[in-house]
């Protein structure tokens, strides 16, 4: 039974009995053994298979996975977290707090929608989560018969596909989007990997479905580029000033040339005109200018490998696939004198709002998502339910504390940090960029505190979960660049799991390097960390030194093995039985500790946080707040800002400025209602901008969106289908019709000689135009279309019967592969001139027309003109096909 702290919260009492009936439906559970829990779960199939009905099935489901996760991981569902699982199960996002186990949530509708059998993809932001909560909620799935896949980087074709047939499948977003337009562009069906979409649940929701659906996600072609045109133009900004030659707009990241700049480029490069469309300068310039004073190294991106990689903004992470398009990527190559490399063309994009729109059920979970309710409920149909805490929050949000510079904030924080971590309370500090934290890192040293950085860096991702996991440990403190979607729990006292890990990596690479210089070594009294454990412990450790397949494992596997051992459910390998003994008996040691340094670290006010810049929405700052004062903990947090800090700067205008310099006199801090009210209005208008951003993408790409799946049911229909004989007879038919209303409306003097013009590039009549004269020349025009359909129907059967002499199906496998190749070039070049459409047709607005309105009108025609190339060009191909 729900408790009385969730007495008067009207979700808890919407659901209150069906909370009721799975409750009452543990003590039996609890009776039964392991294989008639499986039965249970193996009925709930049946019974699905004959009503088709997941309603009647919740509470008994629900139940089987909780007690199916307290047998496997020890894990019991709270109440509360039952109700995220109905909320999740209804097609809605559950906004549940950090540290409210949102993982284990996911379990509850992703057992029951697995009952259908078509499939459960659990969405995370990252390789790391999806693997981490595969291994561990994978067992749960196992126990209750079904079965869970994972998509990882680099993975064949072969691979994902058995993954995705699985009951439950975790992928990161980035890659179920990517399968799907490499789907979309296969050449046989046995390339294609992904099911027909079933039930997605979407971890860290906001940060996917909002955050990073800004803009499209694109597969692109190289192409030649003139690279000596971005040097030119990176070497010409040497010689603009700002607010002379050109203005920078930083609110839309926008750069705007003037008439004076303009003539000095000119004579510059001693040309007449930049915008010549034959001799085209003006977007190498713009993106020039914009490379030098809108994006910067360690801010919005590193370089690496003398590549430039870009950094999220959201998530502090780097993203090595994605590139800025339109040219702007190889101007900052240019600006930091590095290869550039080729530009490219799209040949397949999607928006993540029209790719997670095409799942029949959609869910979604996060620690964050009421601010951004409307846009949730706009775009995607989701309402958000906030979920209450299964203990009280008792966190301490202080106020903000505002600086008249940044040399002011940043001192303030160091001394922050120096007196706070005098009595050992971890702390965990909060900035925007990688430039930011290694300052405060340098500032840190100057105080002698020790400390762990956590940025898009590389040598700092590769020990992410590591740093997190340990943010938590008394005197710590951890500078992290964004603490979104980490995913991994920061404990109070330390993560004993990563402990154990360290600890017993030192223990096995000591042992099995010692055991190799000499046999039977006295290992208790070489190596003082196994001194206080059990003689069970020693002799175990011993017998590894006679396993021959653990003394050929190097130092790297010995870390595999122990990253990895919690996704061995039954142990295959000698050795794997004993590390598992080994981290068992190291977990049950130094859990003592770990309790106590728990309660001395709650004693001393929990995790403080520290945040260095507002962000620019909400929902990133109360990201950063939420890693403390988890499930009932302790814990503090405060941001610390200045008069020029960017959303202060850009957003808070005249008023608040002026405000703020008469009261800021000196170093002094102040603390004002006033400027936290002007902060909040200006996370407002920057998140309504952001939002009006995507809801134009998504407005503009739900048009294209329809024509999309237009052209990708037609292909796949091309795929799957055995024979593309009726498919060629549609393509000429209504190449006929679509050639007959051309003449129509020409009203061509010389029908005849119009009509063979046309025709002779589809067809090779011949002798037949005598035939086709007469039939023009008569009426009805009946008889000319039934002449020219068998025409098609002859002109097929002669070249299928021409090609079988050579091999039996090799029309049909050509004919297939030229609809294939011709709708892929079709498209693509379809896709380039909707772009173009797309840029152009903005100036229309300034003519009082609605530019949308003017977009979905021509971009009607232009998709109409698409599909009648796409039919001539079949046709004209397959009729001068050969296999010679």
């Amino acid at each position: 039974m729900l408790k009385n702290p969730f007495k008067k919260n009207s979700l808890v009492n919407k659901y209150k009995t069906l909370i009721t009936d799975i409750n009452a439906l543990e003590t039996n559970l609890k009776l039964l053994n392991d294989d008639e829990l499986r039965v249970k779960s193996l009925n709930l199939q049946k019974q699905y298979k004959k009503t088709k009905n997941l309603n009647s099935l919740i509470a008994e489901s629900f139940a089987l996975t909780r007690e199916a996760s307290f047998r496997t991981l020890g894990l019991r569902h709270f109440d509360v977290q039952l109700l995220g699982g109905i909320i999740l199960n209804s097609g809605k996002i559950a906004e549940m707090r950090t540290g409210e186990g949102k993982t284990l949530v996911a379990t509850l509708p992703a057992s029951l929608n697995a009952l259908t059998k078509k499939g459960v993809h659990v969405v995370t932001v990252n390789d790391y989560l999806a693997n981490r909560d595969q291994v561990s909620m994978g067992q749960i799935y196992r126990f209750l018969g079904l079965d869970t896949g994972l998509i990882q980087q680099g993975m064949n074709s072969f691979e994902r596909r058995e993954n995705y047939n699985a009951d439950i499948t975790y992928v990161t977003n980035y890659e179920v989007v990517f399968d799907y337009l490499r789907d979309n562009m296969a050449k046989n069906i046995k390339d294609v990997v992904l099911p027909t979409f079933n039930y997605s649940i979407v971890d860290e929701v906001d940060s996917i479905l909002i955050d990073e659906a800004q803009t499209p996600l694109i597969i692109a072609n190289p192409i030649e580029t003139l690279d000596n045109k971005y040097v030119i133009a990176s070497e010409i900004t040497n010689y603009l000033q700002p607010n002379i030659d050109f203005k920078v707009d930083e609110k839309n990241k926008n750069i705007v040339l003037t008439e004076q700049g303009a003539e000095q480029i000119e004579k510059i490069l001693k040309v007449q005109d930049l915008y010549d469309p034959k001799d085209p300068w003006i977007p190498y310039i713009i993106n020039a200018i914009k490379a030098n004073s809108l994006y910067f190294n360690n801010i919005h991106y590193i370089i690496q490998n003398n590549r430039i990689i870009i950094v999220d903004e959201f998530t502090g992470r780097i993203m090595p696939d994605r590139r800025w398009g339109e040219g702007l990527h190889q101007a900052i190559e240019a600006k930091e004198k590095l290869p550039i490399r080729k530009s490219t063309e799209t040949i397949a994009a999607i928006t993540y709002q029209n790719f997670f729109l095409s799942y029949p059920k959609l869910s979604g979970m996060t620690g964050t998502g009421k601010t951004a309710e409307i846009e949730f409920e706009k775009i995607y149909k989701l309402s958000v339910d906030q979920i209450p805490t299964a203990r009280p929050n008792i966190r301490k949000d202080l106020p903000d504390l505002i600086f008249k510079d940044q040399f002011s904030k940043w001192n303030a924080i160091a001394q922050e940090c120096n007196k706070i971590s005098s009595n050992g309370q971890p702390i965990l500090i909060g900035t925007t960029t990688v430039e930011k934290s290694e300052m405060l890192a340098q500032l840190l040293n100057e105080y002698k505190l020790s400390y762990q950085v956590l940025n898009a860096k590389p040598e700092n991702i590769r020990k992410e979960s590591e740093i997190v996991a340990q943010a938590g440990k008394k005197n710590s403190i951890t500078i992290a660049t964004n603490m979104a979607g980490r995913g991994t729990d920061i404990i109070l006292g330390g993560n004993i799991k990563f402990t154990v890990q360290k600890e017993l990596y030192e223990i096995l690479t000591f042992v099995k390097n010692l055991y190799k210089k000499q046999n039977s070594p006295n290992i208790n009294k070489i190596f003082p960390k196994i001194e206080n454990c059990s003689q069970k412990f020693i002799s175990v450790l011993l017998s590894l030194t006679n396993d021959n397949k653990f003394l050929s494992l190097s130092d790297i596997d010995i870390l595999r093995v122990l990253r990895e051992n919690d996704r061995i459910s039954t142990p295959s390998i000698s050795y794997q039985c004993s590390v598992e003994f080994l981290i068992n008996e190291l977990i049950a040691f130094n859990k003592k500790h770990q309790q106590q340094d728990q309660k001395i670290v709650r004693n001393l006010g929990g995790l403080y946080i520290i945040g260095t810049e507002r962000n620019d929405s909400q929902r990133i700052d109360n990201q950063l707040r939420g890693r403390c004062a988890r499930q009932g903990d302790p814990g503090t947090s405060r941001f610390f800002l200045s008069l020029d800090d960017t959303l202060l700067r850009l957003f808070g205008g005249p008023r608040v400025q002026n405000f703020i310099q008469s009261q800021l006199l000196d170093d002094s801090p102040l603390e004002s209602k006033l400027i936290t009210k002007s902060l909040n209005r200006a996370q407002k208008q920057v998140e309504e901008r952001a939002y009006e951003q995507r809801k134009n993408l998504f407005e503009y790409d739900d048009v294209l969106n329809k024509q999309r799946q237009t052209i990708y049911y037609e292909r796949r229909k091309i795929l799957e289908s055995r024979s593309i004989r009726n498919k060629m007879f549609e393509y000429g038919e209504q190449a006929i019709a679509d050639n007959l209303k051309f003449l129509k409306r020409e009203k061509s003097l010389n029908v005849f000689s119009s009509l063979m013009s046309k025709f002779t590039y589809l067809f090779l009549f011949g002798k037949s135009s005598r035939l086709l004269k007469k039939y023009i020349d008569t009426k009805p025009n009946r008889r000319l279309i039934s002449y020219l359909f068998s025409e098609i129907w002859i002109d097929y059967y002669m070249k299928d019967l021409e090609l079988e002499f050579y091999e039996e199906n090799s029309f049909e496998d050509m004919g297939r592969r030229t609809l294939l190749s011709l709708n892929d070039l079709v498209w693509k070049e379809h896709l380039q001139k909707m772009t173009l459409l797309r840029e152009a047709i903005g100036w229309r607005g300034y003519g009082q027309r609605n530019p949308l309105s003017e977009y979905k009108e021509e971009a009607y025609y232009l998709f109409q003109d698409c599909q009648i190339i796409l039919r001539q060009l079949v046709l004209h191909s397959l009729k001068r096909s050969s296999i010679l």
